[in-house]
């Protein structure tokens, strides 16, 4: 099943049961009607999901996922997010292995422009008996002003000793080193900062898997002020 989603309707995916190979991509550019969107996903055994969400919406809002995974599954969570002037926007995606030999990876990136505040939360819970079983959690957020204010904060809760489970979080404005590195070679630094900032985030960007869309994405990307 492919499902490539413009501003959708989250009622189509508040509690989808996975029973073949997915991939389920959205792209944000309208305030949903919701102010609290929660997602349920439960992958049968021997299923792969994708779920990738760029979000370029100028507005507060929460965003909750839930995934649970059976035997063999394997589940990838991809999140792009922009936050704006005085926008409080929360994402929390919270993975449970439940089953052998399940994987998960949860990677996220985002952009804090100006005095908002933008949270990645979330955790990767491994049952007891879930052997070989294999997690990763990454987040990412750089700020754009000394105003902004951000959280990275992955939790990983483990019952099971014969697994893999990691996670990273990085939190800051840019590294002056890159931006060096960049000027010293004639890039301006409104330019390098432009630069750095996509080359976090459009790696998602095109996990989209749709040409219109992350055509639209890109180019939305390429007007803003940085």
């Amino acid at each position: 099943m492919t499902s490539l989603l413009k501003d959708p309707s989250w009622s189509l995916l508040k509690d989808l049961t996975i029973k073949e190979d997915s991939l389920i991509s959205c792209f944000l550019t309208k305030k949903p009607i919701e102010d609290q969107v929660e997602l349920h996903f439960t992958l049968e055994p021997n299923q792969k999901l994708v779920f990738t969400l760029v979000d370029y919406l100028n507005c507060s809002f929460n965003f909750l996922v839930k995934a649970d995974l059976k035997e063999n599954s394997v589940l990838e969570l991809n999140l792009a997010s922009l936050c704006f002037k005085d926008n409080v926007k929360s994402f929390k995606f919270d993975v449970n292995h439940l089953g052998i030999n399940t994987y998960s990876r949860t990677k996220m990136n985002g952009v804090n422009f100006s005095n908002g505040t933008l949270r990645f939360l979330g955790s990767s819970f491994i049952k007891n008996g879930a052997h070989n079983s294999d997690t990763r959690q990454e987040g990412k957020i750089t700020n754009l002003s000394p105003l902004s204010i951000s959280e990275v904060s992955p939790a990983l809760l483990i019952k099971e000793n014969d697994v893999k489970a990691s996670h990273g979080a990085a939190l800051g404005a840019y590294n002056p080193t890159e931006l060096y590195y960049l000027m010293s070679r004639g890039i301006t630094m409104e330019e390098s900062k432009k630069l750095i900032t996509y080359g976090s985030l459009l790696p998602i960007i095109e996990s989209l898997k749709d040409e219109k869309l992350v055509l639209e994405a890109k180019d939305a990307l390429g007007v803003l002020k940085i």
